[in-house]
């Protein structure tokens, strides 16, 4: 079965990039994503990224909503990711 999906051109070069990073299409990169393939978080499993998320919430002794800390954690293990995979986009 096909789906269509509409994407804005900064967010195709975004896929692109993220896919050539970890050595994959952009289909895949998708797919993946879309149907939460691998259970992985830039490495990490989907048990292991709670566990960081509840520890950074414990570390801030709730005075960030939780989606908050999520939107964080997930923010950093991509700028670390995008970093890794390109030194020169170290900020």
């Amino acid at each position: 079965m096909e789906i269509k999906v509409r994407f804005k051109p900064d967010d195709v070069a975004r896929l692109d990039q993220e896919a050539a990073a970890i050595g994959t299409t952009r289909a895949a990169l998708i797919r993946s994503r879309a149907l939460a393939t691998g259970g992985d978080v830039a490495g990490l499993s989907t048990a292991a990224y709670h566990r960081l998320v509840s520890d950074a919430a414990a570390f801030m002794h709730g005075d960030l909503p939780h989606r908050h800390i999520e939107l964080i954690v997930a923010y950093v293990i991509n700028r670390l990711n995008q970093t890794a995979a390109r030194p020169d986009t170290a900020a």
